[in-house]
């Protein structure tokens, strides 16, 4: 039996340092599969004084989309709804984030934010913008009026700023039973258990390893009814369900609903079709099969598109190309939602996973036996969203933290999936003198300085001193975490007291869980990052937060000259240090 999704979530530990915003975290987790969804609260998570009502602007590039989120926390479950004036206030977030007018009256680190955005904007990376309340109440239709107020809006000013820009915008409250819905649609792959009985003009089984197949045509007006009856449950495999068709200039499902209005007939050649898992399927003649239980994996949106269609205008009968796997592997069943998925797009890091540098690490990680690699092959929803994260280290992140310890903070910030993507870059993040016990190494300098952000944030802003809010505005700038990185790792020979002929050879002496190497790296990280407001602010408060790299080697020389000078104040604290790691 499925757990519960607040027996889930209060089991996701690692998240309680996120307070108020620990659901809204597992959502965009959830959502999106993310592995290392702390390096994403890190940069994403905005919820601050004077927030301008965004309390996580979400920006994946690779992914071309952006979420702008707020979230609440009742205290008392009991309440009917949620605060509709919440929601209401992310007009405000829309009207200052999306306008290509530079915002005034924000703070700082909001203007990374809206530099960020519009930067991804102005390169037409962003194909889809989501709107998100989470809380954990009863959804309400007052709160998803406002929501979609919001939508609108947003909708309106891209148009307007970025006329030539194909982008959706769609509003979502994620309240008590739609977060638990998408919870247990990523644990159930088949929620309707239906028998259905289908006319087809004719079908083929394919057969594989744990799984058949059966390839048929179904009517438009068979998958019109069953959208009618199931709705969202019929897409239990694909968490994000169907789309919407509304808000977007080029909406490929506006487009999908045209057809079946004006062109049924050419909709089989138009669409790539659906599939979805079954528990079981039948031929009962050459016209006529039975199947039992529907999960549609591939083809949500092209399913709501035509169960949204008004009864009097599906026009003449056409068909949809479908496929019917019957699969009783879990594993292979993962493996066909995952690649299936249309909504989980296959990501750089994937086509790097069987490579031999890769393979390699995941061997030497599984011989360290502390901390866990992927190696860039990821599992299902369920891996992500339990794993604690505090000893598993995405192929993601450790490719972050090598290419900003070794001089690229622009590349570790801006580029990711180009490290997967082009081989010169790959090579250089990944050499083949790269280490296990070298990763372990600068990603928990990484961690250590993701943790020193939460540490201060939990201090109330009327009690942090005049340096720990210093810190704290710094370090909430966009890119600053793995400049942070870089920073440090320029001044590693200061920080072990000798010459490092090979930086790749750093590690820890003893094999260090992920918690245990970050304490490690904790006080040096405190005691350096005192440098970083002054030294190291330029390069993230400009138009191209990181991409100026004589700018970023200017604050890098910087930092490294203060580091020196003050060596002798901190010499206790390096040589302490320095006693863990060799070389």
């Amino acid at each position: 039996m499925t757990e519960s999704l607040e027996a889930a979530l209060q089991k996701r530990v690692d998240l309680d340092q996120y307070e108020s915003n620990k659901r809204l975290l597992f959502a965009l987790q959830l959502t999106f599969d993310i592995e290392d969804i702390n390096a994403v609260a890190a940069t994403a998570l905005t919820d601050a004084g004077n927030d301008k009502a965004c309390d996580l602007l979400y920006i994946d590039r690779d992914g071309g989309r952006v979420v702008l989120a707020q979230g609440y926390e009742a205290q008392n479950t009991q309440k009917l709804q949620a605060p509709a004036g919440k929601a209401a206030t992310l007009h405000q977030a829309v009207n200052w984030l999306f306008s290509k007018r530079q915002p005034t009256g924000v703070p700082e680190t909001l203007l990374g934010a809206w530099r960020e955005l519009h930067d991804a904007l102005e390169a037409d990376a962003i194909g889809e913008v989501e709107i998100w309340y989470v809380h954990n109440l009863p959804e309400s239709q007052q709160v998803t009026q406002e929501i979609n107020v919001a939508s609108e809006a947003a909708y309106q000013m891209l148009r307007q700023g970025y006329p030539e820009n194909e982008v959706s915008v769609s509003g979502t409250e994620l309240g008590r039973a739609a977060l638990t819905r998408r919870y247990e649609n990523s644990q159930a792959p088949i929620l309707v258990s239906d028998i259905f009985r289908i006319t087809v003009p004719g079908s083929f089984e394919e057969n594989g390893q744990n799984w058949t197949a059966l390839c048929t045509s179904v009517p438009i007006s068979w998958l019109y009814k069953r959208y009618e009856e199931h709705e969202a449950d019929l897409f239990s495999p694909n968490v994000r369900d169907y789309l919407g068709s509304s808000r977007s200039k080029g909406n490929i499902n506006n487009g999908i609903q045209e057809t079946v209005r004006n062109e049924p007939a050419n909709l089989w050649a138009y669409n790539n079709g659906i599939t979805a898992l079954v528990h079981d399927f039948k031929i009962i003649d050459a016209n006529t099969l039975e199947i039992t239980g529907l999960g549609i994996v591939n083809g949500a949106q092209t399913t709501g598109a035509i169960g949204s269609v008004p009864a009097g205008e599906l026009g003449e009968e056409s068909h949809v190309l479908t496929r019917f796997i019957r699969c009783d592997d879990p594993e292979t069943v993962k493996s066909i939602v995952r690649f299936n998925n249309r909504q989980n797009p296959t990501r750089a890091s994937d086509f790097r996973s069987n490579d031999g540098i890769q393979r390699r690490l995941v061997e030497e990680f599984n011989k360290l036996g502390v901390v866990g690699y992927n190696g860039g092959r990821r599992g299902g929803a369920e891996d992500v969203i339990r794993r604690p994260g505090e000893n598993q280290l995405s192929a993601e992140a450790a490719a972050q933290a090598l290419a900003a310890f070794h001089g690229s903070s622009h590349t570790a910030y801006h580029e990711k999936s180009k490290i997967w993507e082009q081989d010169d870059i790959y090579s250089r993040v990944f050499p083949e003198r790269v280490t296990a016990e070298h990763i372990v190494f600068v990603t928990s300098l990484m961690r250590a300085i993701e943790m020193e952000k939460t540490k201060l944030s939990r201090i109330d802003s009327a009690d942090r001193l005049q340096d720990e809010s210093d810190l704290f505005g710094w370090l909430s700038l966009r890119g600053s975490i793995v400049l942070a990185v870089e920073a440090i790792g320029a001044v590693h020979e200061t920080l072990i007291g000798t010459a490092v002929a090979n930086p790749h050879a750093l590690r820890f002496k003893k094999n260090l869980s992920m918690s245990k190497a970050a304490e490690t790296w904790q006080p040096v990280v405190e005691s350096l990052l005192a440098f970083a407001p002054d030294q190291l602010r330029a390069p993230l408060v400009t138009s191209t937060a990181l991409r100026n790299r004589a700018t970023v080697d200017q604050a890098v020389k910087s930092f490294r000259a203060q580091v020196n000078s003050a060596r002798k104040h901190s010499k206790s604290t390096f040589e302490t240090f320095s006693q863990h790691v060799q070389h």
